[in-house]
């Protein structure tokens, strides 16, 4: 007989596969059972996670999530969506330039951020949507954005160095990390469609870099 919740785990994420047949209310005991089975295995950690297996609306992914707090000790940074290969690498490329073995004060924003709308956080922040003209993040910290930023990103704002922006895709023309300011974007059509594609935003050795996030760009990171 398959198991109601079958747990596979990956560098820096979880692959969670769910029982498409029994109803929500008995997956969710048999979810929390796995994560208090799992918690000495799994331990603290910031993970991404996906859910595999059964379709699930917004209010019973928000209790799957809320299960991790309650049952075990570990931070859930984003779900990712199934098959999203470029996703993937995004949260590579963003966990590899996290400082390793430094403790932020992380922060997860679900939905889009419209016009007026200014997120600001003293730490770092994972935004699960798209950043629309008008609209602004400030992080003390780093931005890791899954959407497309139009509005203004300013990471590091007192000041970090070692703070960065990523997003799955940039079409706005100044974002900021620390003091430094990245102007090389355009609104010409021809520079969107050559920029288009996920982006990772850093101060480097001769200052601000963007730079390409692929495979290819993982095996050499500048750091």
């Amino acid at each position: 007989m398959r198991a109601p919740v079958t747990i596979k785990s990956y560098p820096n994420g979880l692959k969670l596969i769910l029982d498409s047949e029994i109803p929500f209310e008995d997956l969710y005991v048999a979810f929390a059972q796995k994560l208090i089975e799992s918690d000495r295995f799994l331990g603290d950690a910031r993970l991404v996670i996906t859910f595999e297996g059964r379709e699930l609306s917004d209010l019973e992914e928000r209790a799957l999530i809320e299960a991790f707090a309650e049952y075990s000790h570990i931070t859930v940074l984003c779900v990712m969506e199934t098959g999203k290969k470029q996703n993937e690498v995004f949260i590579q490329a963003a966990n590899a330039f996290s400082p390793s073995g430094k403790s932020e004060n992380s922060s997860v924003y679900k939905g889009t951020l419209h016009a007026g709308q200014n997120l600001e956080t003293e730490g770092s922040i994972v935004v699960l949507g798209d950043v629309n003209p008008g609209a602004s993040v400030t992080a003390v910290g780093s931005i890791v954005i899954l959407g497309t930023v139009y509005g203004d990103l300013t990471a590091g704002s007192k000041g970090d160095h070692g703070s960065f922006v990523a997003a799955l895709d940039i079409k706005t023309d100044l974002i900021r990390v620390a003091e430094e300011e990245c102007t090389i974007f355009t609104r010409n059509a021809g520079f969107l469609r050559k920029l288009a594609g996920a982006k990772i935003i850093y101060i480097g050795e001769d200052g601000i870099v963007c730079d390409d996030i692929s495979k290819e760009f993982l095996a050499n990171i500048p750091f």
